[in-house]
């Protein structure tokens, strides 16, 4: 994976670890989802009762969903830090400063205006990276800030070093790895106590990561989820 792949996964699976974070999937486990369509799929009453008890069984994973939620937040909270501090460390060294206001000589002196204006465009410029804007003191902001100068987009910086490149390659790569390992931290697989209908192998059902939660067999590769099956 290159250094731009690993800068993207932050900022693409950003939402998947807050919505990881913010539902109450993990204090019911196997997720309600659309167990009970996927009882219509799977068929035959008894199987519905099952299924059932298996959601309101008080042994599921669910029992721990605050260390997981306390894990991924510290993980969130982590990258905030990391790819915030990058970034304040490369833009204090590349990021050119505005220029200086200038006065005008009188009314009617378009020349200073049209000065002024571009002044004014430039200090709020939104390539800037802030070192004040906590809405953009982020960990996916800073992502997308760092990607940028790595490929070396227009703006009103220099480009970068060798040496800050290097420094962006490692804070992604390590960046990336986190969002990974708390993704998969998320994630949560179940038995389901019946077989499949269709070759009598084993229902396993996947969820907990930002990804659709999904019945699957592991014998025949059929998928049900919440709004089909497959």
């Amino acid at each position: 994976m290159t250094t731009a792949t690993h800068l993207q996964t932050v900022i693409n699976h950003w939402p998947d670890l807050q919505q990881s974070l913010a539902t109450n999937q993990a204090d019911s486990w196997p997720p309600v989802m659309g167990i009970a369509r996927l009882a219509d799929h799977l068929r035959a009453d008894d199987d519905r009762q099952q299924l059932r008890a298996l959601e309101r069984s008080p042994d599921q994973i669910g029992t721990t969903a605050a260390p997981l939620r306390i894990r991924i937040l510290d993980t969130m909270r982590t990258l905030d830090e990391q790819l915030v501090d990058v970034a304040d460390q490369i833009a204090s060294s590349i990021q050119r400063a505005p220029a200086s206001p200038i006065r005008s000589t009188g009314p009617g002196d378009d020349v200073a205006l049209q000065l002024a204006t571009l002044i004014l465009k430039d200090t709020h410029d939104a390539r800037r990276w802030s070192f004040t804007d906590p809405r953009l003191r982020t960990a996916p902001f800073a992502a997308a800030w760092l990607l940028a100068r790595y490929e070396d987009a227009p703006g009103p910086f220099r480009r970068v070093s060798g040496v800050h490149r290097d420094q962006i390659t490692t804070a992604a790569r390590h960046a990336a790895l986190q969002v990974h390992e708390a993704l998969e931290m998320a994630r949560r697989t179940q038995v389901l106590d019946r077989p499949c209908p269709h070759c009598r192998g084993v229902l396993r059902i996947e969820g907990g990561d930002g990804t659709l939660p999904a019945v699957r067999c592991k014998g025949c590769g059929r998928t049900w989820t919440d709004t089909h099956a497959a």
